[in-house]
């Protein structure tokens, strides 16, 4: 499946989100994930070693990537991180549901 080239305010949006995440201490790579049958990659966090990374699926929509990294960012504590007031209300509805789910 081929994506056109995301418009400048998806890549925008995309470079911000990348920005936050790296400032909370997260990798964030772009790569071609693997694809076989019955098997569907996502785009996600993981650990390797100690490192925190955010795959993200290189053939994802830039729609698919903003939405993989507003799900990480969306448990995150963002308090220290700056963000425009447009993503701020994206996130928004998903950092209400993971602050109330968390303990404490």
């Amino acid at each position: 499946m081929k994506h056109n080239k995301p418009s400048a305010a998806v890549e925008a949006t995309l470079q911000e989100l990348k920005s936050a995440a790296q400032t909370l201490g997260f990798e964030v790579r772009e790569e071609e994930l693997l694809r076989e049958v019955g098997y569907r990659p996502r785009s996600g966090v993981c650990r390797v070693g100690e490192a925190r990374v955010i795959l993200l699926d290189r053939r994802a929509s830039g729609e698919e990537r903003i939405e993989a990294l507003c799900a990480v960012l969306a448990e995150q504590d963002l308090e220290r991180v700056f963000l425009s007031p447009a993503l701020r209300m994206r996130l928004a509805p998903r950092t209400a549901v993971s602050a109330e789910s968390r303990p404490g």
